[in-house]
Protein backbone atom coordinates (compact mmCIF):
# COMPACT_ATOMS: atom_id res chain seq x y z
CA UNK A 1 0.00 0.00 0.00
CA UNK A 2 1.09 3.58 -0.91
CA UNK A 3 -0.42 5.95 1.56
CA UNK A 4 -4.19 5.66 0.16
CA UNK A 5 -6.54 6.15 2.39
CA UNK A 6 -9.93 3.87 2.35
CA UNK A 7 -13.13 5.15 0.47
CA UNK A 8 -14.67 4.69 4.14
CA UNK A 9 -11.58 7.08 5.98
CA UNK A 10 -12.08 9.67 3.41
CA UNK A 11 -15.69 10.23 3.97
CA UNK A 12 -15.31 9.70 8.03
CA UNK A 13 -16.76 12.73 10.31
CA UNK A 14 -15.39 13.89 13.32
CA UNK A 15 -17.65 14.26 16.28
CA UNK A 16 -16.99 16.54 19.02
CA UNK A 17 -19.35 16.64 22.65
CA UNK A 18 -20.30 20.18 23.35
CA UNK A 19 -20.76 22.23 26.31
CA UNK A 20 -24.23 24.02 25.39
CA UNK A 21 -24.73 25.55 28.31
CA UNK A 22 -21.07 27.05 27.61
CA UNK A 23 -21.62 28.21 23.82
CA UNK A 24 -24.99 30.22 25.41
CA UNK A 25 -23.19 31.97 28.00
CA UNK A 26 -20.53 32.90 25.39
CA UNK A 27 -23.69 33.75 22.82
CA UNK A 28 -24.96 36.22 25.56
CA UNK A 29 -21.54 37.54 26.30
CA UNK A 30 -21.22 38.82 22.92
CA UNK A 31 -24.63 40.49 22.76
CA UNK A 32 -26.06 37.89 20.11
CA UNK A 33 -29.03 36.46 18.99
CA UNK A 34 -28.94 32.37 17.75
CA UNK A 35 -30.22 33.73 14.67
CA UNK A 36 -26.76 36.13 14.55
CA UNK A 37 -24.10 33.14 16.10
CA UNK A 38 -25.84 30.34 13.55
CA UNK A 39 -25.11 33.46 10.62
CA UNK A 40 -21.84 34.02 11.41
CA UNK A 41 -20.92 31.06 12.21
CA UNK A 42 -22.43 29.58 8.66
CA UNK A 43 -24.50 26.63 10.82
CA UNK A 44 -28.04 26.12 10.66
CA UNK A 45 -30.31 28.25 13.69
CA UNK A 46 -31.48 24.55 14.61
CA UNK A 47 -28.23 22.74 15.04
CA UNK A 48 -27.39 25.98 17.21
CA UNK A 49 -30.75 25.41 19.48
CA UNK A 50 -30.13 21.75 19.99
CA UNK A 51 -26.58 22.44 21.05
CA UNK A 52 -27.97 24.94 22.97
CA UNK A 53 -30.92 23.19 24.49
CA UNK A 54 -28.46 20.28 25.47
CA UNK A 55 -25.61 19.87 28.71
CA UNK A 56 -23.78 17.97 26.39
CA UNK A 57 -25.05 17.25 22.77
CA UNK A 58 -22.55 15.89 20.03
CA UNK A 59 -21.71 17.81 17.25
CA UNK A 60 -19.37 17.79 14.25
CA UNK A 61 -15.67 19.23 14.95
CA UNK A 62 -16.41 21.47 12.00
CA UNK A 63 -19.57 22.67 13.78
CA UNK A 64 -17.50 23.32 16.68
CA UNK A 65 -14.65 25.13 15.07
CA UNK A 66 -17.29 27.33 13.68
CA UNK A 67 -18.53 28.45 16.50
CA UNK A 68 -15.62 29.23 18.52
CA UNK A 69 -13.79 31.09 15.73
CA UNK A 70 -16.94 33.58 16.27
CA UNK A 71 -16.95 33.25 20.15
CA UNK A 72 -13.51 34.37 19.88
CA UNK A 73 -12.32 30.85 22.12
CA UNK A 74 -10.18 27.81 21.15
CA UNK A 75 -12.73 24.56 20.26
CA UNK A 76 -11.72 23.21 24.01
CA UNK A 77 -13.43 25.86 25.82
CA UNK A 78 -17.00 24.41 24.07
CA UNK A 79 -15.48 21.04 24.94
CA UNK A 80 -17.85 19.35 27.40
CA UNK A 81 -16.27 17.71 30.37
CA UNK A 82 -16.58 13.82 30.95
CA UNK A 83 -19.31 13.06 33.80
CA UNK A 84 -17.62 11.78 37.35
CA UNK A 85 -17.93 8.19 37.20
CA UNK A 86 -17.61 7.12 40.50
CA UNK A 87 -15.99 3.38 41.22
Amino acid sequence: MTGTLSTAHKSARWFAVVDGRRVRQLRHQHGLSPAELAGQADIGLSTLTRLERARQRRCRTRTLARLAVVLGQPPTALIASPPNQTG
